[in-house]
């Protein structure tokens, strides 16, 4: 990828990005929601292109995601939520240790939390206690 230049990255980012999002809303049919699908899909993209920052982007946007997936049709499991809750962790710590990660994505981490609102299984507490927990947050 680094021979292959920026525009390579991009696009794959973007692939990769539309790839997460049609396991929750693909452009036809109900998502099959594999989320380890998903995940795997940003871990091949952190291996090929070592894009720190788009990688941190594509692990919140999988969390923004299955928000509002959640919020779309209802309740989910354990399972899904610990998913949820692991990757937005994840994210909280890649901006913890960078001020700047947390100002890029900063407002969306709060959305997230904003939407998680009247979430079940504990998803809402966790991830305001998270997002809370960075010493950038004033």
């Amino acid at each position: 990828m680094k021979f292959l230049g920026e525009e390579t990255i991009h696009d794959l980012y973007e692939s990769t990005k539309k790839e997460i999002e049609d396991e929750f809303f693909p452009n036809k049919g109900f998502g099959k929601m594999r989320l380890a699908k998903a995940k795997t899909a940003i871990t091949n993209f952190k291996k090929l292109t070592n894009d720190h920052l788009r990688t941190v982007d594509l692990m919140l946007t999988y969390v923004e995601v299955g928000t509002e997936f959640t919020n779309t049709y209802g309740d989910i499991d354990e399972k899904f939520y610990s998913s949820m809750y692991s990757m937005y962790d994840k994210v909280v710590t890649e901006c913890e240790k960078d001020e700047e990660l947390f100002k890029e994505f900063g407002d969306r981490l709060y959305s997230v939390v904003i939407e998680s609102d009247g979430i079940g299984w504990g998803y809402h507490d966790g991830l305001a206690d998270l997002y809370y927990s960075i010493s950038w947050v004033e």
